[in-house]
């Protein structure tokens, strides 16, 4: 069997040819193009709708054949578009890199705690919700215009099989309007913007099956008639093919940015006062709790600009993680609050920037780096104290991205968060994650079948055990650290 599968992400398009065998999944090629940005005035972050489609339709073109069996989707979180009666755009993409929608957050502030609880989602500009009222005060020629607002999910389903539809998973973490509970569109969040349901998809669950149609079929050159997976949100099919959606494993992804989710049974939300985490459906009645932060790998980056590093980037990035690994038991009262970035903990106010505590006349720069890296990960330590607290219950962490490939992050992981770390060097997981929710889709594997392949899979994973040593160093850095970021960075709750 053969897949194509499809990653549309907010910087690149990931499009993989996948053979699916009895008991393994092997990819056979792949491609990646860049999305080019449209700034049209100060603060904006768009993709132009018909670059995305066509530059989607050359990438899957290239890689496919008549022997392609089916199509899966994932795509990024938070993008909103407005179409007319038509089905005609009359806007960019909007993505959660537009900055325009915190001017009116405040509109919304009397509303914070009543949307967080139904929807699982805080009042953070990244949303759909208030990209829709920006749009609804600064651009009402546009809103008033406005049949549909439709994800990125939505508009790539339309175009591929004419089916208006978008999955659960992506709706619950775009829009801020779907009731997190009940999985249903939100009387209250949509009352509260004024639009109705049937301005929106339709809701389907991630496995769901829609059929190409006959137009894009002969432009792709593939079959007629081939089943088109509509899949689940970008970091949900990394989750998906890293747990198979197995609730009690965390996941931590690092990479530019950062994330830790958990998988769980049923939706959890956190005190409404302090929000420390969002929980968004996955599928199969499974929903993640969790959260990401801004301020990972953009961190080192500025480290390696402000030192003027000579170095090429991945050779001193070798050379720093490695010699941090031999000094990691070492005392220290170096502290790094590595808040350059705006974050997207809505408890944290970034008007401050970074923080810088104990440096001596003896610190160097390995040391900064490595409290860099223990300051990253204790920024995602906060959101565990959210999930732990709300009886979140997980055991192992499964990591991912660029950065966690280092053993001193691992090492680190694994300390501050007490747990054992699982590190899965697979390149673009999102691409696994697909091909199983696939397979499953089609009935092409037997449950059992499928557990083994994901099985051996992750067997090839290498294990961190937390250090008795390093664990009781940890728990008094992060004491400290947690008491300066609540008195210089706690946003003030009435």
């Amino acid at each position: 069997m053969n897949i194509i599968s499809i990653d549309v992400g907010t910087t690149n398009i990931k499009v993989a040819r996948v053979n699916v065998l009895d008991d393994s999944i092997k990819i056979e090629k792949q491609t990646n193009v860049k999305v080019p940005v449209e700034k049209p005035e100060r603060k904006a972050y768009e993709h132009n709708p018909y670059t995305l489609l066509n530059l989607l339709v050359k990438a899957v073109r290239h890689l496919a054949n008549k022997e392609i069996d089916a199509l899966a989707f994932t795509t990024y979180l938070f993008g909103i578009l407005y179409l007319d009666k038509n089905m005609k755009p009359l806007s960019n993409i909007v993505t959660w890199l537009d900055e325009r929608p915190t001017e009116i957050l405040h509109i919304l502030k009397p509303y914070a705690k009543e949307l967080y609880q139904r929807t699982g989602c805080p009042v953070l500009h990244i949303y759909g919700l208030p990209k829709i009222l920006w749009f609804k005060r600064y651009r009402k020629e546009i809103f008033n215009k406005t049949k549909y607002f439709l994800d990125a999910k939505s508009l790539l389903m339309y175009t591929f099989t004419k089916e208006l539809v978008s999955d659960l998973s992506t709706v619950s973490g775009t829009y801020q309007l779907l009731n997190i509970r009940v999985l249903k569109w939100d009387d209250f969040a949509l009352n509260l913007i004024g639009i109705e349901e049937n301005q929106l998809p339709q809701t389907v669950e991630g496995t769901y099956v829609a059929t190409m149609g006959r137009e894009m079929s002969r432009q792709l050159g593939l079959s007629e008639g081939i089943p088109v997976i509509t899949g689940v949100y970008d970091g949900g099919s990394m989750i998906y093919g890293l747990t198979l959606g197995k609730s009690g494993l965390g996941v931590v992804n690092m990479g530019t940015s950062a994330m830790l989710r958990v998988v769980t049974n049923f939706p959890v939300i956190d005190n409404p006062n302090l929000m420390r985490f969002q929980t968004y459906y996955l599928t199969g009645k499974k929903w993640v709790s969790g959260g990401g932060i801004s301020n990972a790998g953009v961190v080192f980056e500025f480290l390696y600009k402000l030192f003027s590093v000579k170095q090429s980037k991945n050779e001193f990035f070798r050379s720093v993680f490695g010699g941090m690994e031999a000094c990691l038991r070492e005392r220290s009262k170096l502290l790094f609050i590595p808040i350059l970035y705006a974050e997207r903990l809505p408890f944290i106010s970034a008007t401050m920037g970074g923080t810088i505590t104990g440096l001596t006349p003896e610190t160097n720069y390995l040391e900064i780096f490595r409290a860099a890296a223990e300051g990253i990960v204790f920024l995602l330590k906060t959101i565990d104290d959210g999930l732990t607290e709300n009886e979140v219950k997980y055991y192992e962490i499964t990591a991912g991205g660029k950065i966690a490939q280092y053993p001193s992050m691992q090492k680190i992981l694994a300390n501050i968060f007490n747990k054992k770390i699982a590190y899965c060097g697979i390149p673009d997981i999102s691409h696994l994650g697909n091909t199983l929710i696939t397979i499953k889709s089609l009935k092409t594997h037997s449950s059992k079948e499928i557990h083994e392949i994901h099985r051996k899979i992750m067997s090839a994973c290498i294990k961190t055990k937390p250090d008795p040593v390093l664990l009781k160093k940890y728990v008094n850095l992060y004491s400290h650290f947690k008491h300066i970021l609540e008195k210089l960075y706690y946003v003030k709750t009435e």
